[in-house]
């Protein structure tokens, strides 16, 4: 006996863990410190104990006991977390409900099995192995939950956020799942032929359900994945016009140049002073203009980088760009737009709206055989959209890169399994990025 209760308070410990790694897998805690960490540790064994004596002394499995789980770890992680307590709740009412619908639907499979009237009483009241089996084979099928969760972690993220209204009413339908299933641990009730009927349509409901739900946001998604392809390629194709007429006009300067030559002869050898100084003047005018440095050797990302700049310049911001020779067939050149072209631009127009301290904006690119790294820092002033020297989700971008924009970059990221950060700190907003391949 004391086995099975170390057992099972062994994979009530895995519930509450599996569920504390899941928020702070997506979501960020309000103070870095140790007592805070400490809180967070002692929220969950408080957590778990409840949920421990509650197998133990009580029952396996009851709802009420699951809406005060729900309740109580929203509000824990409300407190602990920075996520509203809207999403709070939702998390930790798919959660809970998730495996409680779980151990419902594979005691009655276990009722088929083992053909025993007394079996559900048996697994809710008493502990036993056939109920440390049962746990197990639900706790093992929310390992390979959160496994998916976390190996898609930037996908799962953007996709709750934007269809969270979705979500809720899943949670609301997984509810009234409980709310007729659990009635096989009621005596007077649990043997009803009724209850047949409710666990072959309410699975079905709910499994039909989340393949609509998926199949919806998969449609979705294709096909504002085909919008940002065909966005990215006008911009492609724009900067592709734009490379070719800068090409097109330093071959026309150059090809001016033998004329050129020969007129600039003829005033020295009239000894004209002040002509030749206008006439050279006249022609340094339009190779200034042209002027093309090659940052990377890579064609895209020069010329990406000569167009940001130019517009900087021309809004009186300092751009200091710091970088190697970026290596082709690397990151594809519709990305390099999708990322340097947007983020450079919100900085760019982050920066037209500072008024107090110096317009600057600073550019890094790195690159090894595995990873190329990217840095950008740029003066923001935009005070109201920071908490906890963060950005709210990416609402706080919106003024400076749009929501299209932004998204554009964030698939870009994804596309390299890379990562997306940003931090503002002392009026200086920084974006980290790292491209894996």
């Amino acid at each position: 006996m004391i086995g099975l209760r170390i057992a099972q308070g062994l994979l009530c410990a895995v519930e509450v863990c599996g569920l504390y790694f899941l928020i702070q897998l997506f979501f960020e805690r309000r103070w870095d410190s140790s007592f805070s960490k400490i809180l967070w540790m002692i929220s969950g064994a408080v957590l778990c104990g409840l949920i421990i004596y509650q197998k133990d002394q009580v029952s396996m499995y009851s709802r009420y006991f699951m809406l005060v789980c729900i309740v109580l770890s929203a509000f824990l992680t409300k407190f602990c977390v920075d996520i509203s307590l809207a999403k709070a709740v939702l998390i930790s009412a798919l959660y809970f409900e998730s495996i409680c619908f779980s151990d419902i639907f594979l005691s009655f499979i276990g009722q088929a099995l083992y053909s025993r009237n007394d079996f559900f009483e048996y697994i809710q009241y008493e502990i036993s192995i056939k109920r440390i089996l049962l746990m197990a084979v639900s706790r093992i099928f929310l390992g390979v939950s959160v496994y998916l969760l976390m190996k898609y972690r930037l996908l799962v993220q953007r996709i709750f956020s934007k269809y969270i209204l979705i979500f809720a009413g899943y949670a609301v339908l997984e509810y009234f799942g409980l709310f007729f299933c659990d009635q096989v641990f009621i005596p007077a009730f649990g043997f009803h032929e009724k209850i047949y009927i409710y666990f072959a349509l309410y699975p079905l409901i709910i499994t039909l359900t989340l393949i609509v739900i998926i199949l919806y946001i998969i449609f979705i998604e294709r096909k504002n994945e085909i919008r940002l392809v065909n966005s990215q390629n006008k911009m492609l194709e724009k900067n592709y016009h734009e490379m070719i007429m800068l090409y097109h006009n330093r071959d026309r300067i150059f090809r001016n140049m033998k004329s050129d030559l020969s007129s600039l002869s003829t005033l020295i050898a009239e000894q004209d002073l002040n002509k030749i100084e206008e006439y050279i003047d006249k022609l340094n005018e339009p190779i200034m203009e042209m002027e093309h440095k090659d940052f990377t050797g890579n064609a895209i990302v020069d010329t990406i980088l000569n167009d940001k700049a130019e517009k900087a310049k021309a809004s009186d911001i300092s751009l200091n760009i710091k970088t190697k020779e970026i290596k082709k067939n690397k990151i594809q050149d519709i990305d390099w737009c999708a990322i340097l072209a947007n983020i450079l631009d919100g900085a760019i127009e982050a920066c037209c709206r500072v008024k107090e301290k110096k317009r600057l904006i600073d550019l890094c690119i790195m690159q090894n055989d595995c990873t190329t790294f990217i840095e950008l820092s740029y003066t923001y002033e935009n005070k109201n959209s920071i908490r906890n020297d963060k950005l709210p989700g990416n609402k706080g971008m919106e003024s400076d890169l749009d929501d299209n924009k932004m998204k554009s970059v964030c698939r870009a990221v994804e596309k390299y399994d890379g990562i997306f950060d940003y931090v503002w700190k002392d009026g200086i907003f920084t974006i980290n990025m790292s491209l894996f391949y």
